[in-house]
């Protein structure tokens, strides 16, 4: 429920329309997926930078599901870089939906002032800190062995794009449905 003031001051109650829902979880999703592109492109200047493989991350995540004997393998192998890197992707719009939903929905970040870009470090590194010391070590400690000053700088990266890209996708969502509702009730006069 949303609280709105009349023009009698009086509050009014009025519930959240579905495209206002819809649209924390669609910015959120494509931020999510401008994070992990942007995550991925720097792990891999990352990997050039320090010597290392340049698909290791991508076969690394990839041994969720396949062999672990394909991550040891040099170079590109077409089936554990595509399955890594579809996994890396499906995670990354999971955060970022999560990283809106969290936000927007429960702690009502303003959208101004750089918040979302400063929210994402803080994510970012939340993320890290997570996934680095209790999740991968649990799950799948194979991941590793990915280089930690590049998988934080990975993982900033992703959280400070993401608050980037929510920012400025929600907060043109939320223009075009507040457009859309001027237009329905009339308050806004078309040219003809």
């Amino acid at each position: 429920m949303n609280a709105k003031r009349s023009l009698d001051g009086m509050d009014i109650e009025t519930k959240a329309t579905r495209s206002d829902r819809t649209s924390v979880e669609m910015s959120g999703a494509l931020a999510g997926l401008v994070g992990g592109v942007m995550m991925a492109i720097v792990g891999a200047i990352l990997a050039l930078a320090i010597g290392d493989d340049l698909w290791k991350a991508p076969k690394l995540i990839a041994t969720f599901v396949v062999s672990p004997d394909s991550a040891a393998a040099p170079g590109f192998l077409a089936g554990p870089v595509i399955i890594g890197s579809m996994i890396h992707l499906a995670l990354s719009v999971l955060f970022g939906v999560g990283f809106g939903i969290l936000t927007t929905r429960i702690w009502k970040m303003p959208l101004a002032y750089g918040a979302p870009m400063v929210f994402g470090f803080v994510y970012g590194l939340a993320i890290w800190l997570i996934a680095y010391f209790i999740v991968l070590p649990l799950i799948n400690p194979l991941i590793l062995e990915i280089y930690a000053p590049s998988f934080l700088i990975q993982n900033l990266t992703y959280g400070i794009s993401v608050g980037l890209a929510y920012g400025l996708l929600h907060a043109s969502s939320r223009g075009e449905i507040t457009a859309g509702r001027r237009l329905q009730r009339g308050e806004v006069k078309t040219a003809r």
